[in-house]
This record gives structure tokens, C-alpha cells and sequence, in this order.
């Protein structure tokens, strides 16, 4: 087997938030982080959400279809998601601001727009990384009142 280096490339959008595009060889990936505030479970008040979407641009491979959720979008949320999970890089409760009441849904996007190997790895780097450059809003709690500050 070849010994091949593949370029890192990491792009940051300024203006928005987790927003990132990650180039890994010739593999490209964009990852975007969104957050809103939603009720959470009754079985489970003090957990907020993390949601995985993977879409495959036909472009980026000729096995991928356009608006058709693939097995491989399945299989590459759920690889990076449990990662991030079993690593306890995300804690649920942290997104909890009022117990039974409010809590932050975060959803990341994950768009492969080039696919030429290192998928998961190119996949993994664009969310961690989108995570960590994004930033949500600013709540306080006076009471029952919730006050968002958009930053």
C-alpha cells in the first residue's frame, strides 16, 4: 500500500457562524450548525437535541442521487454522530435553559459536495470544527421570562 499526504484545507464563513468547509485531498465537505429553541421530551426534561442531516450532492459521486435519502447519508450520520456521542464531546443536558420547559436543539448539516476517499474522516473534521466556530445566542431567565440576545 501507498503512503499518500493529503492537504488539509479548513474555510470559515465570517459572517455567520458554524459555517465551515472542509477539504481534505480532493474530498470537500461543508458542515453547518444551526440552533432554536424547542420543548423537550417529557421523559427527558432536561436534555436538549443534536440532529445529523447528510446530503450527497450528485456531483460530488455518481453513486449519489439527488433528493433521495441514500443508505451511505444514513450510515456517515450515524458514524460521526455515535463518535461524538461515545467521545462525550456533546452533553445534552448542557443545552437544557428551563427543566420541562425550554432546552437548544442543535441540528448540524453535513453537505459532500466532492467524495475521492477519507469521507468520514473529511466529515468528521467539517462537524467538529463547525461546532466548535459556532456560537448561539445568549439567554437569561428572570423567572418564567426567557430573554434571547442575538449576538
Amino acid at each position: 500500500m501507498e503512503n499518500k499526504k493529503r492537504t488539509l484545507k479548513i474555510s470559515f464563513e465570517e459572517e455567520i457562524t458554524g459555517n465551515v468547509e472542509v477539504k481534505l485531498g480532493e474530498t470537500r465537505v461543508i458542515a453547518s450548525v444551526k440552533a432554536e429553541i424547542v420543548e423537550p421530551f417529557p421523559d427527558r426534561p432536561t436534555e436538549g437535541f443534536f440532529n445529523f442531516n447528510v446530503e450527497f450532492s450528485p456531483m460530488a459521486d455518481p453513486n449519489f442521487e439527488s433528493n433521495r435519502i441514500t443508505e451511505s447519508a444514513i450510515e456517515v450520520g450515524r458514524v460521526i454522530e455515535r463518535g461524538l456521542r461515545e467521545s462525550r464531546a456533546i452533553d445534552s443536558e448542557a443545552l437544557c435553559i428551563i427543566a420541562s420547559e425550554k432546552v437548544w436543539s442543535v441540528r448540524c448539516d453535513i453537505h459532500i459536495v466532492d467524495n475521492n476517499g477519507n469521507l468520514i474522516d473529511c466529515a468528521s473534521i467539517a462537524v467538529i470544527t463547525a461546532l466548535l466556530h459556532f456560537r448561539r445566542e445568549s439567554v437569561s431567565v428572570n423567572g418564567s421570562q426567557l430573554t434571547v440576545v442575538w449576538n
